[in-house]
């Protein structure tokens, strides 16, 4: 029973001195201040990176949409030259044909009836 209250008394003188360590203040000295100025410059100065290598990566999309939009209308624009292009002798070789059927049917007047119902007299 004596051990328990040595125990006890011993916890009670050690409460006050428990307690007063943890509400001890901890001083905040200048070399604190200095250490927190260095970190935010430091977040300060990633942040501009990050802001520029932001920048750089939207300049290069932007270069990149530019060169595909490029690509896709001179695409677009060889394909239809070409198709008119191509279409153009056909067009001529049907037009003599169409010329030389509407004096042939001015003899035969069956081709001329057959010409005017198909629209091209």
């Amino acid at each position: 029973m004596k051990t328990i209250q040595k125990i006890i008394v011993f916890y009670l003188l050690l409460t006050p001195i428990i307690g007063m360590a943890e509400t001890k203040e901890i001083p905040f000295t200048l070399d604190d201040r200095d250490r927190i100025i260095r970190t935010e410059q430091k977040v300060e100065s990633a942040k501009t990176e990050m802001n520029a290598r932001f920048d750089q990566l939207f300049n290069f999309l932007w270069v990149i949409i530019g060169i595909f939009t490029t690509m896709m209308v001179s695409i677009f624009g060889f394909a239809f030259w070409d198709r008119k292009l191509s279409l153009a002798p056909i067009k001529k070789e049907n037009q003599r044909i169409v010329s030389a059927l509407l004096d042939f049917a001015k003899s035969h007047p069956k081709l001329t009836e057959s010409l005017k119902n198909a629209g091209l007299m």
